[in-house]
């Protein structure tokens, strides 16, 4: 009986190709209907999100009518339906963080990780404020790469309530957008604290994106431009690739450098920037194509991992 409860499957599986569905639509939109271009990138992005912190943190069957539900609920292009498919995602973390204390299971605790689903409910209770969307992705991927850059750089972790000051950075950033510009690099401060890590492309170049997009946004503009494709994405990148495809890691910077490209190139022509991170996102779903079958969808890994 215990086993058969723990027992994962591939849950981020069909919120990828959720993403992949919504990103597209976001695509059309700029020739049919510009107005939902947003909408429709925040839904993928969201789809992304919520599939991998089920898949990292509750992949179990046991929460399979859950899971499911949030997926449906999802789907479904309306305000509300996001507000209730939060609800459900919060509702799924509470009932496994209940079973993980019931079982006597300790792990770091990764805060800005487990905070971004109650705060996508704010986020999309409050959906016509970006600075308020923006939040619980900011959270989720920070927080989610934490362990990748420690892993891969071996820089002291940062979890528990080492993690607060990064988090009320964060949330400040929705009154106080100014501290978007820096939140990049307080993280590479937050990430390396003093000590050197060692060498590794994927992850610096990820960092690299990161601190210097917002940064770069002062210049530029179209700050939640260089947050999609400078920051958001390339830790997507990072983490997903890491977490299920953890043998093409070392080729991730491939992916990031176009996504930070695609930010360059905005200036130049938008459909030029539209090519290159479509590009990025394709060489990205290259990286994980393993995540794409029957038995990473049945046992929540990939026979290569």
């Amino acid at each position: 009986m215990g086993v058969k409860e723990v027992k994962p499957w591939g849950v981020n599986v069909p919120f990828i190709i959720l993403s992949i569905v919504y990103w597209a639509l976001g695509g059309l939109s700029l020739r049919f209907d510009v107005s939902l271009h947003p909408y429709f990138m925040l839904l993928g992005a969201y789809s992304l999100f919520f599939g991998m912190v089920q898949r990292l943190f509750f992949p179990a069957t046991k929460y399979f009518p859950l899971q499911i539900l949030t997926l449906v609920l999802l789907a479904v292009p309306m305000y509300y339906f996001q507000i209730f498919a939060s609800l459900t995602l919060s509702l799924t973390e509470v009932w496994a963080l209940i079973d993980v204390k019931r079982y006597g299971g300790k792990s770091p605790v990764n805060i800005l990780v487990l905070s971004s689903p109650p705060l996508s409910v704010i986020a999309w209770l409050l959906h016509q404020d970006l600075w308020v969307m923006i939040i619980p992705l900011l959270t989720y991927t920070l927080g989610v790469n934490i362990g990748v850059f420690t892993s891969n750089l071996r820089t002291r972790p940062l979890f528990g309530v080492k993690q607060i000051p990064l988090l009320a950075t964060v949330l400040l950033t929705a009154v106080f957008h100014w501290l978007y510009y820096v939140i990049g690099i307080i993280y590479l401060l937050a990430i390396f604290r003093f000590t050197v890590g060692k060498g590794n492309l994927s992850a610096y170049i990820t960092l690299f994106s990161v601190s210097v997009s917002p940064l770069m946004s002062l210049l530029l503009g179209d700050v939640f431009h260089s947050f999609f494709v400078g920051v958001m994405s390339p830790l997507f990148f990072s983490c997903i690739v890491y977490s299920t495809s953890r043998y093409n890691y070392g080729l991730v910077w491939v992916p990031v450098l176009l996504s930070f490209a695609s930010y360059l190139s905005r200036d130049v022509s938008l459909a030029l920037a539209g090519l290159i991170w479509a590009l990025a996102f394709l060489s990205f779903l290259y990286l994980i194509k393993d995540s794409f079958t029957l038995h990473t969808i049945r046992y929540g890994v990939s026979r290569l991992k």
